[in-house]
């Protein structure tokens, strides 16, 4: 079969039921899916860059954590990026550093990069699932979220989540499937690079890696080999910056004050029912609700299509992939908009099924494109609005900045900066009676606030 055509698609798709394993393709059909995978992860590949590049900016403080990270690219004792250290991501902005000069640059073309990747796997994986062109379409349409869209622009390093965990996903899925070593050794690479980028995948991949060998039925021999690889990793990141700080007694009470200092904000165990863990449920679910809205009620038919017996292995894999980050999100602290990019592969493959559930498959990928289409008109069109009052600031600072205007105007605040309070009561009473701004944020050169 030279070319991949239509009829191919509609053959190959015809051959995803639900998440039962895919049925073997022959050889010519096989082909045609690898010319279809290349072409679809290049094409998410030039839409992530073509959506990124206009908004490139380079001054220092480009996100809260910008200028740390750029400090660390010196990688001596003054290192001091969120604990528990992300020595991965800061040596990525370093390689990037040798080829674009200006650092904050750098750190953009590596949050590009780690989108792409996640792309990709978030694709790959959902051939697993449902046809190759869906899958496609979901994942065009998770790239186009304008929280994943804003984090291509802002220096943090939450896109490592958006392309590791789909990674563990796709080699622990064909694992669990097929039981081959080449994926038993994938799904523990990608837990093990994913912790030297981020340490907390540990946690956050942890859970999703050891199920996939559990179901897998892998032997104590596979364990072992899984096991030794992660723990190889481990010891890098771990001992790395060890070395950096000064000292294991240094990384260990640096990790301990971040932990301390999180659960001291707005955590159940520090803060209680209401504003620990409402606050928290509240606040990621209006991150989530920001460009994922319209994609949630498919989703819930999605999930009720696949909730049956039957899905039982998949439906705990997917509670491993998502339920360490929801705990964390929940529990501990969910100030960070990137704690929903766990969620958000899973998020669009299941609106995917549920379009697919409601109109049948053309359909599916025609409303999973348009998808696709208004989470970028939203990034792009969205505008910042002036503030007059503390209801402005709190739309402003919660939702509005995640978007174009928010990178091009630099709009680089939290509620704090102004003096609002975080608190939920209190957040509720200036939505509804919207008091006066009680402070001015100190600006930097370049900035102005929107008027």
């Amino acid at each position: 079969m030279s070319s991949t055509t239509s009829a191919d698609m509609d053959g190959l798709a015809a051959r995803r039921l639900d998440l039962a394993a895919p049925a073997a393709l022959d050889d010519a059909d096989a082909r045609a899916a690898r010319r279809f995978d290349v072409a679809a992860i290049l094409a998410l590949a030039l839409v992530v860059i073509a959506g990124r590049a206009p908004y490139f900016d380079t001054f220092d403080f480009m996100g809260k954590d910008g200028p740390l990270y750029v400090n660390a690219l010196k990688l001596d004792a003054s290192f001091n990026v969120p604990m528990p250290g992300n020595i991965g991501y800061v040596l990525l902005g370093k390689l990037a550093n040798a080829f674009w000069a200006e650092p904050v640059t750098a750190f953009l073309a590596v949050n590009v990069g780690l989108t792409i990747v996640g792309a990709a796997f978030a694709y790959l994986f959902g051939t697993l699932v449902v046809s190759r062109p869906l899958a496609a379409a979901a994942a065009l349409a998770m790239t186009c979220n304008p929280m994943v869209w804003w984090h291509g622009g802002a220096i943090a390093s939450y896109p490592v989540w958006l392309a590791v965990l789909p990674a563990i996903g796709w080699f622990g899925l064909r694992y669990q499937r097929e039981g081959r070593t080449g994926d038993l050794i994938g799904v523990s690479l990608a837990l093990g690079i994913g912790t030297i980028l981020r340490p907390d995948l540990l946690a956050f991949g942890g859970p999703l890696w050891a199920g996939s060998l559990l179901l897998g039925r892998a032997s104590i021999r596979q364990w072992l080999i899984g096991g030794a690889i992660v723990a190889a990793c481990c010891c890098c990141w771990f001992f790395g910056t060890a070395w950096i700080l000064g000292g294991v007694d240094v990384y260990l009470g640096r990790v301990e004050a971040k932990h301390e200092g999180d659960k001291a904000g707005f955590s159940l165990f520090g803060r209680g029912l209401f504003e620990g863990l409402l606050r928290n449920m509240v606040k990621y679910g209006l991150f989530l609700a920001w460009g994922s809205i319209l994609a949630i009620p498919p989703f819930v038919v999605g999930l009720a299509k696949v909730l049956r017996p039957s899905n039982w292995r998949e439906l705990l894999l997917a509670t491993l992939w998502v339920g360490p980050s929801w705990a964390f999100s929940f529990l501990i602290f969910a100030g960070n908009a990137g704690l929903i990019f766990p969620f958000l592969p899973l998020l669009y493959l299941g609106a995917a099924i549920g379009f697919r559930t409601l109109a049948g498959e053309r359909r599916a990928f025609a409303a999973m494109t348009i998808l696709a289409l208004l989470g970028a008109l939203q990034y792009t069109q969205t505008r910042l609005l002036p503030q007059h009052n503390q209801r402005d600031v709190i739309l402003n600072v919660t939702f509005l900045r995640y978007s174009g205007a928010g990178i091009t105007q630099r709009y680089n605040f939290n509620l704090d900066d102004f003096d609002v309070s975080p608190a939920l009561a209190d957040v509720r009473r200036q939505m509804k009676n919207p008091g006066p701004i009680p402070g001015t944020p100190e600006l930097l050169p370049g900035q102005v606030l929107p008027r």
